[in-house]
């Protein structure tokens, strides 16, 4: 059975963003400020370039012990910006982010930041999905799916890692996690 959730109907609104000409510091305010974990940087033309995020400050700015009011945006921004669609289903969205390894998606619509998708969002989801499943599953046949020694692939409730889950107390954990709830 296919879930058609869309990311339009998960995504945070609204986004914040930063201009490619801001400093470091400015977007690490607004970070603070927001208690958020990224910002989309945008051009002049208000058009998403890029994502900057708190690691990318630490990474590219903290940890070289740089003057986050001498950094500019466009210096440390990654070069190049993932996005999907507000029709895409949030499996496109969570498998874009496994196959590219990343947490945040910018919304993109007709070239303009609508929103943005996170493994949060998406894990946020992912218990309704799995009691959809399972009520299914059992008036379909008539028996629990998935049963509680039988594994799945997923994003863990608990961390939000993608892997090989299983059902531990009703929520769907990866190794890890399962190793440190029992």
């Amino acid at each position: 059975m296919e879930f058609d959730i869309s990311v339009s109907e998960v995504m945070s609104t609204p986004v914040e963003t930063v201009k490619l000409e801001a400093t470091a510091y400015d977007a690490a305010n607004i970070l603070k400020n927001k208690d958020i974990g990224c910002l989309v940087v945008i051009d002049d033309a208000m058009k998403p370039v890029g994502i900057i995020t708190e690691k990318d400050l630490v990474h590219k700015v903290v940890a070289r012990n740089l003057k986050s009011k001498d950094v500019l945006i466009k210096d440390i921004v990654s070069p190049k910006l993932i996005t999907v669609s507000p029709k895409a289903t949030i499996i496109e969205a969570a498998k874009l982010m496994a196959r590219k390894n990343i947490k945040r998606l910018p919304v993109v619509e007709n070239g303009k930041v609508i929103g943005i998708i996170t493994v949060s969002d998406i894990v946020s989801v992912s218990p309704k999905i799995m009691e959809i499943m399972m009520e299914v599953s059992k008036i379909r046949d008539g028996r629990d799916y998935p049963k509680e020694q039988e594994y799945i692939y997923g994003v863990c409730e608990l961390c939000g890692n993608q892997g090989r889950l299983k059902c531990i107390n009703g929520r769907y954990l990866c190794e890890s996690c399962r190793d440190s709830e029992i």
